[in-house]
């Protein structure tokens, strides 16, 4: 059942996903309109999930699901990867490969294949930690490299 992002539980699980390129106005109206439809039928052992998402920035996906109630597993997630890699091929957008790592500099985000890191930051420059799993986070997630895992990179 989808509902408003900020009336989702701090406590609600994330899947965060980074686009290698800008997501457009058009992108994002296929977006929003497909998790839309995704979120409201989203169920596990035919229960319910109540969940929703977000487009941040125009460069990530954030779902967002309170799992507290039913849980979720499975065939239920893996329904919601199916979801965006045929969004990545419909949109043409590079959604789920983990190599790419995001950085604001110079107030601009930039997509960063991880092999080109230590090359391109420094241990200020501020990053997008994608493996925030809980939407409590969400507020934590844009760090300096120095505070986030990804330190070990440089």
């Amino acid at each position: 059942m989808f509902i408003p992002f900020d009336k989702l539980a701090e406590t609600s699980r994330l899947w965060v996903y980074g686009s290698a390129t800008e997501i457009t106005k058009e992108q994002a109206q296929i977006i929003s309109q497909e998790l839309t439809c995704f979120v409201d039928a989203w169920e596990y052992h035919k229960k319910k999930l109540t969940a929703s998402f977000k487009i941040f920035e125009n460069r990530f996906i954030i779902v967002a699901l309170d799992d507290s109630d039913h849980g979720v597993g499975g065939c239920s997630m893996d329904g919601l990867q199916r979801l965006i890699q045929n969004l990545e091929q419909q949109l043409s957008l590079s959604l789920m490969n983990r190599l790419n790592m995001f950085c604001k500099i110079d107030g601009e985000i930039e997509c960063i294949p991880s092999f080109n890191f230590k090359d391109s930051v420094d241990s200020d420059t501020l990053f997008y930690d994608l493996t925030i799993q809980k939407k409590s986070e969400i507020n934590s997630y844009l760090k300096p490299v120095k505070n986030s895992w990804c330190r070990t990179l440089l």
